[in-house]
């Protein structure tokens, strides 16, 4: 159990460190870091930083998931399903999505074999002790 509880904590940071900042940033340093990156982002379109702040605060509250999940992995068991799948449709769509859109490999297998690790990790983890509310 300690070792599924460690694994939640840190999907929970990593998704937390690696998008938050996004969300808070200024827009030139966004632009200024895709570009070390290899991305060209369009300078300040307001959709598109729209569109990036709104899904850097969708994964950092992923991250608040996973450490709420953490916190107690046997009473929030079903919300380790979610998270699996969850996990699991982050790989398909990065590697589809990346493939589709002819990204460089890199970035967009970084993604997939992340989600797909940490999905196989949980499942691997799974409690098997019977939930709390299944033995009253």
């Amino acid at each position: 159990m300690k070792a599924l509880k460690v694994v939640l904590v840190v999907l929970g940071i990593v998704c937390i460190l690696s998008t938050a900042p996004a969300v808070v940033a200024p827009w030139p340093a966004i632009v200024h870091w895709a570009g070390v990156f290899g991305y060209e982002v369009p300078a300040d379109h307001p959709v598109f930083v729209y569109c990036v702040r709104l899904s850097a605060l969708g994964y950092a509250l992923i991250g608040v998931f996973f450490l709420v999940v953490a916190s107690d992995p046997l009473r929030y068991r079903p919300m380790l399903v979610l998270a699996v799948c969850g996990l699991l449709l982050t790989a398909a769509l990065a590697l589809a999505t990346g493939w589709l859109t002819q990204m460089q490999p890199p970035w967009y297998l970084v993604d997939c074999v992340f989600s797909l690790v940490a999905a196989l990790l949980i499942l691997a983890l799974w409690p098997k002790q019977a939930s709390p509310a299944a033995t009253e």
